[in-house]
């Protein structure tokens, strides 16, 4: 049960962050909004990992928790103007679609605080129904729904009610749905394709074009969405003959690539030479001292776990958080800003690690 005390303290933590981040603008007292969610949150957390129930209880309360909550969190997603939000992530995809669908290059245009788009095109066109209804926002209450519906059918319904109350009590999850942001949405997808995979017996060595296809149109989501494809194939990669590993990597690279080709075509200038395109947005905040510091705690948690796939989601969230981590703190060192909250340190990145904190969560429902 160590896997899930580690996973309810890292969720906790991120979770209280957002708390005490907003909780300053509230009262000077934030430290005690902080300790009653600490108090409540993990009161709640306890009890619904520790009471065992017949299932159909859990599965009302799933579908009834599941309408409830999508309804409310949805009427306060419509009664906030998105155009007051400064937050704009949102109109980063909104109005890279309008370009796109008036024929106007995507990548030129503007969000509404004056910003210019960073997500790559494969992220940008399955919002694209979203757009179509008038709200991108949407798209986290999907990703939700094939999340829960997921485990209830590859785990137990009571994994999927425990995970659904984890989303609920979560003011990072309220966070991202009110201001429409696309983050927490984008891992959960990644989850869903990691636990779908697994579910598969999809092999690298069996099936190495089809996994490099996959992990290139995942990279093509948002860079940071390969570090789960790769944790959860990274020591069969290591095993692979160079022959292999080479053509995997030079696929995975080619398909990711070819997802820019039609922008590159279009306006090759402002795709790669722009001082705002989405690769320099995707890669400023990070350096190659991080990068080459994470990839080595990368590659030996990849030999430490080995074959063994029910450790994956705690590594891939503390690998996720991990990033967040070091690419603060060097930036802190350069800078001498050392104030978490402030503009130039998004909190909201420790979401990416969320999804996978829950689930380990949800799974070692026992508590320790």
């Amino acid at each position: 049960m160590k896997k899930s005390l580690i996973a309810r303290i890292l969720y906790l933590t991120i979770n209280v962050l957002f708390v005490d981040k907003y909780g300053t603008r509230v009262t000077e007292l934030n430290y005690l909004i902080d300790l009653a969610y600490l108090l409540i949150g993990g009161g709640i957390l306890y009890a619904v990992t520790s009471i065992h129930l017949p299932d159909r209880y859990y599965k009302i309360g799933l579908w009834v928790g599941s309408v409830i909550y999508f309804i409310a969190m949805g009427a306060l997603q419509y009664a906030i103007d998105p155009m007051t939000v400064q937050v704009d992530r949102w109109s980063a995809i909104h109005y890279f679609l309008d370009n796109l669908l008036q024929g106007i290059y995507p990548y030129a245009a503007q969000t509404h605080l004056g910003g210019y788009g960073s997500p790559f095109p494969v992220w940008q066109l399955i919002h694209l129904p979203f757009y179509l209804i008038g709200n991108v926002g949407l798209s986290i209450f999907v990703f939700i729904g094939i999340f829960l519906l997921m485990i209830a059918r590859y785990d137990s319904v009571r994994t999927a009610f425990i995970a659904f109350i984890l989303i609920a009590i979560s003011p990072s999850f309220a966070y991202e749905i009110t201001v429409r942001s696309d983050l927490v949405a984008n891992f959960i997808g990644i989850l869903i394709l990691c636990r779908w995979l697994q579910q598969q017996h999809i092999r690298l060595n069996e099936h190495l074009l089809f996994i490099a296809v996959i992990t290139g149109l995942c990279g093509s989501t948002r860079l940071s969405a390969v570090i789960p494809i790769a944790l959860l194939y990274g020591y069969e990669f290591l095993k692979l003959p160079w022959k292999k590993e080479l053509y995997f990597i030079l696929v995975t690279i080619s398909v990711w690539a070819a997802t820019f080709l039609p922008f590159l075509l279009w306006d090759f200038n402002q795709l790669l030479f722009f001082e705002y395109n989405p690769f320099v947005l995707q890669s400023r905040q990070g350096s190659p001292t991080v990068l080459f510091l994470f990839a080595s705690i990368a590659i030996g948690l990849v030999i430490y776990q080995k074959d063994h796939l029910h450790d994956f989601y705690l590594h891939a969230g503390g690998l996720l958080t991990l990033l967040v981590v070091l690419t603060f703190g060097y930036n802190m060192f350069l800078s001498g800003n050392y104030v978490l909250y402030s503009c130039a340190y998004d909190i909201t990145y420790f979401n990416m690690a969320l999804p996978f904190y829950l689930y380990v969560i949800a799974l070692n429902r026992i508590n320790p």
